[in-house]
């Protein structure tokens, strides 16, 4: 009789060598701490005093620290000898990456230990060289990749060199209101909401936002438009600790649009944009952002900067609109298309969380993680016992 598998009794090294605060940071500390909760023994790999290594000490997981990034060939040998140790030390079961930069040590390593599975969590732009055949063989060693969504997954297949049935749709694995009142919006005024990252240094990509504000207000009001807007920049840290505050708080100064804007700081999750009437995404690197989806379940229309992932969020149209990042003329008019239809996209929008449910709930998302690691541990279990057996 086969020995049932407990994930309680195993242990699962987190990859994440970021200083960003973004949706794949925010999904590594979800991820370690579901895997903490259900008994399992999680340690998160991190630069010391980053973002991470923040959040994991508020959730009580333990770390260990890399003390660079893995740009050079000396960083990735240190790093290859660094997760050697930690592999034998700490007993690894597993291994969950979140940066495709510590794929190929880690390929290199696992190579020689056949026992371990490694799953990949894939949400950035990445380039990895086609030609070298070492690249492809130490990448083939990842066991399994998890996308967020069904286009990533595509790309996936395009960029990675492991069979597709690999590949899997997890979903984003959010948290959702427990009840959504429309109703309670005030009628005569609109909150138009933004979120600024707590680690945004670059002033350009808020001021083509800022700029559209004044000719937006300027031609709603040809247009007769009777509501009052009120913008919001959001964050989820104190606003004077924010590295930008102090040259955004000026640039609004200079616009004379102090009276239309508000500065607010509220955690990350879905009831925070519940107030929310129309949410406007800044540019960023990440393929899939959770902000989209926390606005979405609150039955918000949306503006996206335009990707492939966030055309196919906003439905052609059918929940929001998208723009092209760096031109504040579209921004504007799209703006003025969501506010003056605004109507058609709640009827749109009207049930959009219950879909949204099957694809991005936080009970989905942990029934497939704990599945696949259930999965990919016994499938590498008994890939070894049949490599002693034939040995």
């Amino acid at each position: 009789m086969r020995e049932r598998l407990r994930l309680s009794d195993l242990s699962v090294l987190y990859i994440c060598l970021s200083e960003e605060w973004s949706s794949i940071e925010r999904r590594c500390i979800a991820d370690a701490t579901y895997f903490r909760n259900i008994g399992g023994s999680a340690y998160i790999l991190c630069h010391e005093k980053s973002l991470i290594d923040k959040e994991a000490e508020k959730e009580s997981i333990p770390r260990i620290y890399f003390l660079t990034g893995l740009s050079t060939l000396r960083s990735k040998l240190n790093f290859y000898f660094q997760i050697q140790h930690i592999l034998q030390k700490q007993q690894i079961d597993l291994i969950h990456s979140y940066n495709y930069d510590s794929l190929l040590p880690l390929g290199m390593i696992l190579k020689g230990m056949p026992q371990i599975p490694m799953v990949f969590t894939f949400n950035e732009n990445i380039t990895w060289k086609r030609s070298s055949f070492f690249d492809k063989w130490f990448l083939s060693r990842t066991d399994s990749i998890f996308t967020f969504s069904s286009n990533i997954r595509e790309l996936a297949i395009e960029s990675f060199p492991v069979n597709s049935r690999k590949i899997h749709v997890t979903g984003a694995g959010i948290d959702f209101p427990a009840k959504i009142n429309r109703a309670a919006h005030p009628v005569e005024k609109k909150k138009i909401m933004t979120f600024i990252s707590r680690t945004e240094e670059d002033l350009n990509c808020i001021r083509i936002f800022v700029d559209a504000i004044q000719p937006l207000l300027y031609n709603l009001e040809q247009m007769d438009f009777k509501q009052h807007l009120v913008f919001i920049f959001l964050t989820d840290i104190s606003w004077y600790d924010h590295p930008l505050y102090d040259s955004l708080k000026r640039m609004i100064l200079e616009r004379h649009l102090e009276m239309n804007i508000s500065f607010e700081t509220r955690p990350l999750n879905s009831t925070s944009f519940q107030d929310c009437d129309v949410f406007v995404g800044l540019p960023m690197n990440e393929l899939f952002s959770d902000l989209d989806l926390f606005a979405l379940v609150t039955q918000t229309p949306v503006l996206l900067p335009r990707t492939s992932t966030r055309q196919q969020v906003v439905k052609q149209g059918k929940f929001g609109e998208t723009y092209y990042p760096e031109d504040g003329r579209e921004l504007r008019d799209k703006l003025i298309k969501i506010l003056t239809n605004y109507p058609k996209y709640l009827e749109e929008l009207n049930g959009v969380e219950l879909e949204l449910q099957e694809q991005h709930h936080f009970e989905r998302y942990a029934e497939e993680l704990y599945a696949h690691y259930e999965t990919l541990y016994a499938q590498r279990r008994r890939y070894t016992q049949k490599k002693k057996k034939l040995a």
